[in-house]
């Protein structure tokens, strides 16, 4: 049988940098798959031009890429994320006893998946199907959190950061930070950044390495007290936790509307009387 030595060479490339699940160098590497650094270099270089893998400016070392990602929302599809997750985020709702959400990334938004909401007179609510800014509050968080910073300050400067209230984040350098911390500590957490008086907690869902969904839980600050935050937070994390082990064995091991001059995804809303 005919064997392409390169593209076997570049499959393991990928391979590796999908198991570590972090950003690696040309001589990590190349000493890790026993390849020269000249071979490394050129295959890493055409796997960027491809959008397999993204270099970052700053570091040079290289992670999962966006056409990566996108083979595997292809792989898995919207309606095995919302089954699987189904369940887990009925427990969440029962738990925390405030609005939960279950949304995608579709280029530079988030469509939200399912939505469940707590039987009580007051609560946030949405439409499924509904698109949010990809760079507001808690959603924007913990999916540019799955970016490298080089990829988020250039989706920033682009985009920019728009002021929903007075503790919006609007500093390009200040939103990277947060990006940074929601990455190190698996989670994002909103305090009345894109609405006045409503508090969010959100996390990623993963199928095997790649990011393919989040949750979020949004609820009035009075409800989500300084008390209770701490408690929905733990609750968010094991639940994204869990839907992403299910999700795992869909994938082979590897890893909201636009708000200007249109009605904000996020609805405080009563029952009908």
């Amino acid at each position: 049988m005919y064997n392409a030595p390169i593209l076997k060479k570049a499959v393991e490339v990928i391979k590796l940098i999908v198991k570590e699940n972090k950003p690696l160098g040309v001589t990590d590497i190349a000493r890790s798959l026993s390849i020269s650094k000249s071979t490394t270099f050129g295959i890493l270089k055409s796997l960027d031009e491809e959008g397999f893998l993204v270099k970052d400016p700053l570091s040079k070392k290289y992670s999962t890429g966006s056409t990566l990602f996108e083979l595997s929302k292809k792989i898995l599809r919207t309606t095995d994320v919302a089954m699987t997750a189904r369940p887990y985020l009925e427990r969440l709702l029962e738990a925390v006893d405030e609005t939960v959400f279950l949304g995608i990334r579709e280029d530079d938004a988030v469509k939200v998946l399912d939505v469940l909401e707590p039987q009580k007179e007051f609560k946030i609510s949405s439409s499924i199907g509904s698109r949010m800014s990809l760079v507001a509050g808690v959603v924007g968080k913990i999916f540019l959190s799955a970016m490298n910073d080089g990829e988020v300050a250039e989706l920033l400067s682009q985009k920019g950061l728009r002021r929903y209230t007075e503790n919006s984040i609007v500093d390009g350098e200040q939103f990277l930070r947060e990006t940074a911390k929601t990455r190190a500590q698996g989670y994002a957490v909103d305090l009345e950044e894109y609405m006045n008086g409503v508090r969010a907690v959100g996390a990623l869902v993963y199928s095997g390495h790649f990011p393919v969904a989040g949750i979020w839980v949004v609820g009035f600050a009075n409800s989500m007290s300084d008390a209770k935050l701490p408690v929905v937070t733990s609750q968010v994390k094991a639940t994204a936790e869990q839907i992403s082990v299910s999700l795992s064995p869909f994938l082979s091991k590897g890893r909201g509307m636009q708000l200007t001059g249109e009605p904000v995804p996020w609805a405080p809303r009563s029952p009908n009387p």
